[in-house]
């Protein structure tokens, strides 16, 4: 009978904690969807709306100019995002400056990127197969191909022409234009970069870093 008693008391301690689903419990699924139902419904103040991701894409260019110390591309970014031209709908929407360099951002490494393809951006900017339009009248730029690039533009990206614009990128191909992106956009004195115009964005030529020029910045 003994044993029995204790064996009972062992079996006890052995039982697995009950798993509770109480609605204050901010570890509980029924907390995750009470919050989701209180958002969805407007009756929590501390929602958060999801990052959007546009199909039919914008650019706009930034109200101010700088030279080619932006700050390097992450600072770029910073720079179109805290733009007074960015549009403020929808909420929480990305843009990101139309740069490149030869580490950070990259459209291709082969000629339009005909032998990686797609593999061979790094935090490029453009989409494959999407329709970009300008911001302030949502009139078309261009379309890109199945690469994420671009031959020849529709219209102009912004209104009135805007040039030169620094870019990084060199004169054919969509290639970093080879030591031509102001030391990865930290440099704004002497050095030499690939530059365009908003009419023709996809051909460069050579421009100097310490030129002030707007930033053309693209939503993701």
């Amino acid at each position: 009978m003994r044993f029995l008693f204790y064996a009972f008391v062992f079996l006890c301690f052995q039982c697995s904690k009950p798993t509770l689903n109480n609605p204050r419990d901010f570890e509980s699924e029924s907390f995750r969807e009470n919050e989701t139902l209180l958002c969805l419904t407007g009756q929590s103040s501390f929602c958060q709306a999801a990052i959007p991701v546009c199909t039919t894409c914008r650019f706009f260019s930034t109200s101010i100019t700088y030279n080619g110390d932006r700050g390097g591309i992450a600072g770029a970014d910073a720079k179109c995002m805290s733009d007074s031209k960015k549009p403020t709908e929808p909420e929480r929407a990305v843009f990101k400056a139309f740069l490149v360099d030869d580490v950070n951002r990259i459209a291709c490494t082969t000629n339009d990127c005909l032998t990686g393809g797609l593999s061979e951006h790094v935090d490029w900017i453009l989409k494959p197969d999407t329709n970009y339009v300008r911001a302030v009248d949502n009139v078309t730029i261009v379309t890109t191909n199945s690469l994420g690039i671009f031959p020849s533009q529709t219209n102009d990206a912004e209104n009135p022409t805007v040039s030169p614009i620094l870019t990084g990128i060199a004169t054919i191909g969509w290639l970093t234009r080879s030591g031509g992106h102001c030391v990865r956009w930290t440099e704004g004195t002497t050095g030499i970069t690939g530059h365009s115009s908003s009419n023709n964005l996809y051909a460069a030529g050579g421009g100097n870093c310490s030129t002030s020029s707007i930033i053309l910045c693209v939503e993701q």
